[in-house]
């Protein structure tokens, strides 16, 4: 049974810009729509009655259209520490007089945590996150961000065991020194659309 399909694309800068590579993939050869047949199969067996048993919320207490705003407050930290866990040797995670603003930018990864973590405070029941469906970096996070997160329940979907809930994670940032409080006019950072599992 395969339990990863994840499609990427390196972006490296080239020397000449009008330089031919050979390589040009077309990314829009690859369907971005999950179809449900394909959600369905990815939970299909599964058994998430010692789940329930455990208590907490079940799909049946979860409504469509729910709403939970400014979650977190959560300070970014330890940029660089994760940025080298995941191997990743970008000199903008790692060196901060390589950046005009003298700022650490964060792992894409490590806002995607911050913000999977906010989605676990909204939804403290659910079994995992099967599926994104888009995860856009609306603009930079830098080490010492305030993150705070939207989270609106899009859909709720009934399997045979559970449901598949549809989340939308909408991210903003409190810059360091600024003294705010996870207000609209913060950054908007990140829109993240995910699928996860609900006993």
């Amino acid at each position: 049974r395969a339990v990863l399909d994840y499609w990427r694309c390196a972006m490296l800068p080239l020397r000449d810009p009008e330089a031919e590579t050979g390589h040009r993939d077309d990314l829009d050869a690859i369907s971005a729509a999950l179809t449900p047949e394909v959600l369905r199969q990815t939970t299909a067996g599964w058994d998430l009655s010692a789940l329930r048993a455990a208590g907490g919320s079940v799909a049946a207490d979860l409504a469509a259209g729910t709403e939970w705003t400014g979650i977190g407050g959560s300070v970014v930290s330890s940029a660089p520490e994760l940025a080298r866990l995941s191997l990743n040797i970008a000199t903008a995670h790692h060196d901060q007089t390589a950046s005009a603003t003298g700022r650490r930018l964060v792992y894409g990864g490590h806002t995607i945590g911050i913000a999977a973590a906010h989605v676990g405070l909204a939804l403290p029941d659910l079994a995992t996150i099967v599926a994104w469906e888009h995860c856009d970096h609306l603009a930079p996070v830098f080490e010492g961000d305030t993150l705070f997160t939207d989270v609106v329940l899009e859909r709720v979907e009934p399997l045979d065991d559970g449901a598949l809930v549809h989340v939308r994670a909408r991210v903003r940032a409190v810059r360091e020194g600024d003294g705010g409080d996870g207000s609209p006019d913060a950054t908007d950072v990140l829109d993240w659309r995910l699928i996860a599992v609900q006993p």
